[in-house]
């Protein structure tokens, strides 16, 4: 059994990597995973960087920041990162309290982020400049990743809104939190979460990097039949034991949506990516040194899983 570090953010999200552990579809494969999760992008980017995990599930443009050198800080170790398999768009939404009626009534307020130069801020800029918002009129705060966000606006209502994933947006309803905007609504095409590794950690693990991918695939589509539903929300009650079962069981009717859900194929939305480097050439500190989507991902090892 080989045992590969995984780190991940918090969350149901996370649902594939447990239903692939309770039904043996790693195992099998001679994968035990050892996951670590992460409490912002900056841990996560530069300790996958420092070798301290072998695989990351993050946004694809975390992998771009800090392989282009322009992360949220500096990062030590192996910056060469990419990413080997795509998962879903990040169901992001933009998660706004009571009092918040419009975007109009955000000038003036506090709006968090993970990391203001990483990740999905581009995609709230985004959606705030298409509203007739100046960002400059933002009080921007950092205040981690996903969960410590969600906890920090449900303890602290003078922060007015985030970028929220499923299903954050609705456990924060018992507050009054809503949506006011969804990023599928404002972007054509977007692509979120990606796994991600080091090049050179892939090039000598590559077996196992594929046999991670093809139980990952199979544990998606394992989820995505309705016969396997009263399951996997058991499973969701194991891991997170203080979600409510209506909410747990939301949170899969996003993400195995059969139109807009996690991909079956693992395959990459290129027109996404490109989306995603639009975005950082716009707000990104250095627009003339990205490249084109096909520099920052790595299909050798997805299409070796379908074949294992």
């Amino acid at each position: 059994m080989r045992t590969l570090k995984i780190n991940v953010f918090p969350g149901a999200i996370n649902i594939p990597i447990w239903a692939g552990q309770e039904m043996g579809f790693f195992s099998r494969r001679g994968i035990d995973l050892e996951i670590v999760f992460t409490p912002n992008s900056v841990e996560q980017l530069t300790g996958v960087a420092a070798g301290k995990f072998d695989i990351v599930l993050t946004a694809i443009d975390n992998i771009i920041a800090y392989k282009e050198g322009q992360g949220e800080v500096p990062a030590e170790g192996d910056t060469n990162l990419f990413a080997f398999m795509g998962s879903d768009d990040a169901f992001l939404r933009f998660v706004v309290q009571e009092d918040i009626t419009s975007f109009a009534d955000l000038p003036g307020k506090i709006l968090t982020a993970d990391a203001l130069t990483t990740g999905f801020a581009f995609v709230l800029r985004r959606m705030l400049a298409l509203n007739g918002i100046d960002e400059n009129d933002i009080e921007w705060m950092s205040t981690g990743g996903v969960m410590q966000r969600w906890q920090s606006m449900m303890e602290h209502p003078e922060q007015k809104g985030t970028l929220q994933v499923t299903p954050f947006e609705i456990m924060g309803a018992s507050k009054g939190h809503h949506v006011l905007a969804r990023a599928a609504d404002v972007l054509n095409s977007y692509q979120g979460i990606v796994g991600g590794a080091r090049v050179a950690w892939a090039e000598e693990n590559a077996e196992d990097l594929s046999h991670f991918i093809a139980g990952w695939l199979e544990s998606v589509s394992w989820l995505y039949e309705p016969a396997n539903r009263d399951r996997a929300l058991d499973i969701l009650a194991e891991k997170m034991p203080q979600m409510p079962r209506t909410i747990a069981a939301a949170a899969c009717d996003v993400f195995f949506d059969k139109a807009t859900g996690m991909r079956r194929d693992g395959a990459f939305d290129m027109p996404g990516i490109a989306t995603v480097l639009d975005l950082r050439r716009e707000f990104g500190p250095a627009p003339d040194d990205l490249h084109g989507p096909e520099h920052y991902i790595n299909t050798r090892y997805l299409d070796a899983a379908k074949h294992t």
